[in-house]
């Protein structure tokens, strides 16, 4: 995202109406990019040039780990044609490109001599790549792309994440990761200045599942993202803070939340009992940040975390979600923060698993509320659809089916 669209990107935000709830994220930071959107094209003569590099915030696999550059093993490339595919249409091309990446080898060569591809070939072909993965975003392991063309035969080259290929370096070592739950938890354990070297071992696991889970890391603090060959967990600070900040804001956060537990939970609750007791803590003593509408350049990043929530007793939903989860979790509770819309405007909220049930807390819309009897938004099993919307792809990758 260019400083342009970050500036209209804040714009929409202040035109929001005031309804309770508002992205944690949105505030300060942009949306996690996908990995396909933090490669860094390649820099030979036959890259097309003027397209978006690498985010400053995406480490790339030369920074992030030490590993020979990922490409499809050899003997699942496509071998050496000797007549090149005969090309009658661009559609022949996005075709033949679908399906090297589906079978992880390389595109045979084209011969795109009876095409009118225009002054600038190779950005069409780019765009065609791009198409690809728009309409197929499980393919975005093909994280980097380039081509050539020579006499009318187009050569290209993909490069694969070597999670789907099994194309790591002899000598690469790095952290089993099985699951987005164990991305996760790995992602919050090594959080700092230094990537993550990860071997993702599923296949079947999707770079934007990936990177949306790693979403759930870092307090709302440490922006966590995928290296672009997805061979490591990347750290990033919000713009004006450092990553030492948000390590020390963590940690404050956490004694906190140590010392609510203490206060709050007895042995012998259920966990039920202890899900209710937290989520009173939390809506009886945090007020709503207004200055999110009224006053934003005043409001701290604090309010879009559970440190402006339980120090500062004050919060927008962002808070309010990351205080939940960060006490449901040392509660032993399984917690997730849900990003999407609520009442048309965008919010976050809880899903957490109690005695074995997903359910639905929105502590944002119960704020102010210190009785169980008259919460509306604890422990739901259903959400109504036409005052809430999320991604529910995302939530099943956490989770599996929730209704």
């Amino acid at each position: 995202m260019n400083r342009h669209d970050r500036l209209a990107f804040l714009a929409v935000l202040l035109l929001a109406s005031m309804l309770p709830g508002c992205s944690q994220r949105a505030a300060a930071l942009p949306p996690a990019p996908s990995a396909i959107h933090a490669l860094p094209l390649k820099t030979s003569a036959a890259v097309v040039t003027g397209l978006p590099t690498a985010s400053a915030a995406i480490c790339t696999p030369d920074t992030a780990v030490r590993t020979a550059k990922p490409t499809a093993p050899a003997s699942e490339s496509a071998p050496a044609a000797a007549v090149p595919l005969r090309i009658e249409s661009q559609e022949e091309i996005l075709s033949e490109l679908t399906d090297a990446i589906r079978q992880l080898r390389q595109p045979a060569p084209m011969d795109v001599s009876a095409l009118d591809l225009g002054e600038t070939p190779q950005i069409e072909i780019q765009n065609l790549y791009f198409r690809v993965l728009s309409d197929a975003p499980e393919l975005k392991y093909a994280y980097a792309f380039s081509c050539v063309q020579n006499d009318g035969i187009l050569t290209c080259q993909m490069d694969y994440m070597p999670y789907k290929t099994g194309a790591y370096p002899q000598d690469f070592s790095g952290l089993a990761i099985g699951s987005v739950q164990e991305l996760i938890a790995a992602a919050q354990q090594h959080l700092g200045q230094v990537p993550t070297p990860i071997r993702i071992t599923d296949p079947a696991l999707t770079p934007d599942a990936l990177n949306r889970a790693l979403q759930q890391a870092g307090g709302g603090y440490i922006n966590c993202t995928l290296s672009a060959d997805a061979t490591a967990i990347c750290y990033s600070a919000p713009y004006g803070m450092t990553i030492d900040d948000c390590l020390s804001a963590l940690e404050q956060a956490d004694a906190l939340a140590d010392s609510i537990l203490t206060q709050t939970i007895a042995p012998d609750m259920t966990q039920h009992e202890k899900a209710a007791a937290l989520y009173l803590a939390v809506t009886q003593t945090v007020r709503y940040d207004h200055r999110y509408y009224s006053d934003k350049a005043s409001m701290p990043y604090a309010s879009q975390t559970a440190l402006g929530a339980l120090k500062d007793h004050l919060a927008i939903c962002g808070g309010y979600a990351n205080a939940i989860r960060l006490l449901f979790e040392k509660a032993g509770i399984p917690c997730y923060t849900i990003s999407g819309k609520a009442y048309r405007e965008s919010h976050m909220w809880n899903l957490a698993q109690i005695d074995g049930v997903w359910l639905w807390f929105d502590a944002t819309a119960d704020r102010g509320l210190s009785d169980e009897s008259r919460l509306r938004h604890f422990a739901l099993k259903t959400l109504d659809p036409t005052l809430y919307q999320w991604d529910n792809s995302q939530v099943e990758s956490l989770t599996g089916p929730v209704r």
